[in-house]
């Protein structure tokens, strides 16, 4: 989802922001729990469509499942996530996944969506949870700051992408 979101043109963007808005909308909490315990790409749906309808709820799991990073590519999602519910929580939660993953020695591949969300947050929230983890010494490498700054910046637009979706979206029940 992430880039190609942003890059669409009319009038494939209208129907992007229209049917993301309303499955978003649409989805059980059984369905989401259900794509929680897929694969990468079933996660990450799930990851977005929590985020773009704010489900605060699954803040906990969320937080489990990025810190556990077994999915690689869906941590893009659950970044997202956190960077849309924009609470101190959250930034709680992407700091602490952080600092675990920058510590071992696997490659953390989604890396610059976390730490994106994370600067977004501090910036929203005023705080700095990322400045003393991004200052520090760590076992993966840590990227310079014009593409830290990209990556709040991206993490920015992809939260006013969803904000976008929510808006042209009239919020209805599953029946």
């Amino acid at each position: 989802m992430g880039v190609n979101a942003l890059r669409d043109g009319e009038p494939r963007r209208s129907l992007l922001v229209r049917s993301l808005g309303e499955d978003a909308s649409l989805i059980t909490d059984d369905e989401l729990d259900l794509l929680l315990t897929s694969e990468w790409r079933a996660r990450l749906t799930a990851a977005w469509l929590i985020g773009l309808d704010l489900r605060t709820g699954y803040r906990d799991r969320l937080g489990e499942l990025l810190y556990d990073g077994s999915f690689v590519k869906a941590n893009a999602g659950y970044a997202l996530a956190f960077a849309r519910f924009g609470q101190h929580p959250d930034a709680m939660f992407l700091a602490t996944a952080l600092a675990h993953k920058l510590s071992e020695p696997e490659p953390f591949y989604e890396r610059d969506f976390v730490i994106g969300a994370l600067l977004y947050l501090d910036e929203r929230l005023g705080t700095d949870h990322a400045g003393g983890l991004l200052s520090g010494s760590w076992r993966q490498p840590v990227p310079s700051r014009p593409d830290r700054e990209r990556f709040k910046g991206y993490m920015g637009q992809l939260c006013a992408f969803a904000d976008e979706c929510m808006r042209r979206t009239i919020r209805s029940t599953p029946e």
